[in-house]
């Protein structure tokens, strides 16, 4: 039997070629097998019903709507719990991190790139850790310690916060779960420089007009222009005279007026997988080091230096701070022409700059 790893794109790439007879495939997912024939796709899991028997659970999946990653394990989670003795559920989730983790994970409310970045933290937790809960201030700081030696400060604090998450969630439901021990671990974060890499407006120029492949060159100058999130742009639809995007980081709506100049670069960046190419393009062109997100910032940067108000630089980045306060409130978001003549205020100054919108 052939063994796939299973993921969004290889269900998509068998749905698209499917196979004259059913096929079977062995996946890298324990005791889960995928069977594709040429009407039907399912998953098949293996699991101990409540007698210890072994019992075979299959689960459909819809060609024109396969779910991703972190969906298919969790539902391939579910199916094996629905048999699982209560007392063994809860057991093992009192001595299984991943476990643990996984289900405090899908009770959060969030965006599909947050949750990558979520279960990310987990798995650096769960392999510094041998899938075990630690409890003890002790234990809490070696394992910074370990996990800042392996992914940086920046990674060991966002896995210690998951971790104390898991603990304060899963104690507040089973008192018998280990609970975060604050006393114990009071100085515990390492010291995380502010991320404020930005582009200069002497850099401006070269990266607006650098000859990168594919569709890197617009993607660029869109995000550029727009201040967008990276994953914004790969969900972003024109809508009328106004691009949106649903279901952003802060769960709420972002709404851009369109100009020219976001007309031109604009297009359907839903394809992008990774955004890593993009800095290293980015580098061997022009000698210039920039991540998506320092896009961003260069943004909000260029739109202070247009003169454009704070409140309404909040709004165009889909900010909450910023925004948040009594009179902001009162102000409500901006009417569409403000956001247009910040938009054209904002391409202004990219062109002084040396930019050729």
């Amino acid at each position: 039997m052939e063994q796939i790893k299973l993921s969004k794109s290889v269900l998509e790439r068998l749905a698209a070629n499917r196979p004259a007879k059913r096929t079977d495939y062995r996946t890298d997912l324990p005791s889960c097998y995928l069977r594709v024939g040429p009407s039907s796709m399912s998953l098949t899991v293996l699991k101990r019903d409540i007698n210890q028997k072994q019992v075979r659970v299959s689960i459909a999946l819809d060609p024109l709507n396969l779910p991703n990653l972190p969906e298919l394990k969790r539902v391939v989670r579910l199916a094996k719990d629905e048999a699982t003795p209560e007392r063994r559920r809860v057991s093992r989730l009192r001595t299984s991190l991943s476990a643990a983790g996984e289900v405090v994970i899908e009770s959060k409310r969030l965006a599909p790139s947050t949750e990558r970045n979520y279960l990310r933290s987990l798995r650096h937790l769960v392999a510094a850790t041998d899938d075990r809960v630690v409890s003890k201030g002790t234990e809490i700081r070696n394992l910074h310690k370990t996990l800042a030696a392996e992914h940086g400060n920046a990674g060991a604090n966002s896995a210690l916060k998951l971790l104390r998450s898991i603990m304060k969630t899963m104690h507040a439901d089973d008192p018998d779960f280990p609970d975060w021990p604050t006393d114990g671990v009071k100085g515990l974060w390492a010291y995380e420089p502010p991320r404020e890499t930005k582009l200069s407006m002497e850099q401006l120029p070269i990266v607006w007009e650098a000859a990168l492949p594919d569709h890197w060159g617009s993607w660029l100058r869109f995000a550029l222009l727009t201040g967008m999130r990276k994953s914004e742009t790969k969900r972003v639809f024109l809508q009328g005279d106004e691009l949106v995007v649903d279901n952003t980081k802060n769960h709420s709506s972002l709404r851009l007026p369109m100009t020219d100049a976001i007309r031109d670069s604009f297009s359907n960046y839903s394809h992008i997988g990774c955004f890593k190419p993009f800095t290293k393009y980015l580098l061997a062109e022009t000698e210039i080091r920039a991540t998506p997100h320092d896009l961003r910032r260069t943004f909000a940067s260029i739109a202070r230096v247009a003169g454009v108000q704070q409140n309404t630089i909040a709004w165009l980045m889909n900010h909450r701070t910023g925004r948040s306060d009594q009179t902001s409130s009162y102000q409500g978001r901006p009417e569409l022409f403000v956001l247009r003549e910040a938009l054209l205020a904002i391409e202004e100054v990219y062109r002084r700059a040396g930019c050729k919108i």
